[in-house]
């Protein structure tokens, strides 16, 4: 087979992640960034002979097979359009553009093509969720009634080398705040997980104290078409991390902790007990709503969980290769996910509690 040659837009952290990556999975590597420093150091690391300063100049003289855009987030459909232009495949880093009209757009230009263009949401790759996918499926525990996902961390943790204002995370004119740079994972999981968005409210919010100008917090609850409500939480201020998800059924739930690696599950047909039980149960540890209501023993069954690291990141360019490879404009991880995403991020319902 012939070696790809593949094109980094945006030579910034997950810019050199997936160009080492590329690189690792036997790909030639070109490098485009407006930081010359920056895509020097990266060059050395991937033997990349060609770089380039703009990508305009880029679309004109490389002959990539395929670009991988990594730049800020409003820096995505722009370059976006020129490739698909020329032709070449596309790996986009989230989320797709920082509005509707863009990303619509590109879509409509990527129709009748033989562009390959796939999002990435690197979530699913991950050993974690890719298990939990797995339990959901394998699970008896009957109608999934609701699930609720919280997370955080906090910002100026995030690339403790640099400035957090500097971010574009932290910055309204780069696509920044935590709507956009974190719900764009949760709300393609939340698809893939629980079906299409049907309905959703929501609000994000400006409570701490850093000095950014964009939302630090996040509150929604939406409707799947499977009948699921999901909640979400999502903020830049949480001095430690956190990641956990419920996901409540008709005989119990399952709860996972990122954090602590685990699954923990409860099943009320293993631990719900009448009154007059009690005394032939040898746990003794039990608890109860009403004085004469039924016992509940909460004890959770556990299960591990386990991390992905890069592995997940090398997963997805493998993947994106074997795309390109066999031509397929239409998957799971097309441009349609990535404007699912958007149309949640920019949906009408959410309100913003900024001022």
């Amino acid at each position: 087979m012939r070696t790809l040659k593949i094109l980094v837009v945006g030579c910034g952290s997950i810019g050199r992640r997936h160009a080492k990556n590329a690189y690792s999975l036997g790909a030639e590597i070109s490098l485009c960034d407006s930081n010359e420093d920056r895509m020097s150091s990266l060059a050395k690391d991937v033997n990349a002979k060609v770089c380039f300063s703009s990508y305009e100049e880029a679309a004109l003289i490389s002959d990539a097979d395929a670009v991988v855009i990594s730049t800020p987030s409003n820096l995505h459909a722009l370059p976006a359009k020129i490739f698909i232009e020329k032709h070449k495949h596309i790996f986009m880093e989230k989320p797709l553009c920082i509005d509707l009209e863009s990303a619509y757009e590109l879509k409509s230009q990527l129709n009748n093509t033989h562009v390959v263009f796939m999002m990435a949401h690197t979530y699913r790759f991950r050993d974690e969720w890719i298990k939990i996918k797995r339990l959901i499926g394998k699970l008896d525990m009957g109608k999934i009634n609701s699930a609720e996902s919280i997370g955080g961390w906090y910002l100026p943790d995030w690339h403790i080398h640099e400035n957090y204002r500097h971010e574009y995370a932290a910055q309204r004119i780069m696509g920044g705040g935590v709507l956009t740079t974190s719900l764009s994972h949760i709300f393609d999981l939340v698809i893939w997980l629980f079906g299409d968005i049907e309905k959703m409210t929501g609000s994000k919010m400006r409570l701490g104290d850093l000095d950014i100008d964009v939302d630090d917090t996040f509150v929604c609850t939406m409707k799947t078409d499977r009948g699921i409500s999901v909640t979400v939480i999502e903020d830049f201020l949480s001095r430690s991390p956190r990641r956990t998800l419920r996901i409540n059924t008709e005989y119990g739930y399952m709860k996972v902790d990122f954090n602590k690696q685990n699954i923990k599950i409860w099943d009320s047909r293993d631990k719900r007990f009448l009154p007059n039980t009690a005394n032939e149960l040898s746990n003794g540890s039990f608890f109860k709503v009403l004085e004469d209501g039924i016992l509940y023993d909460l004890k959770e069954d556990k299960t591990k969980l386990g991390y992905s690291g890069n592995d997940a990141y090398v997963k997805e360019m493998e993947h994106f290769f074997n795309l390109v490879s066999n031509q397929d404009v239409r998957h799971d991880l097309d441009i349609d996910s990535g404007v699912k995403v958007l149309e949640c991020i920019y949906s009408s319902e959410i309100k913003d509690w900024q001022s």
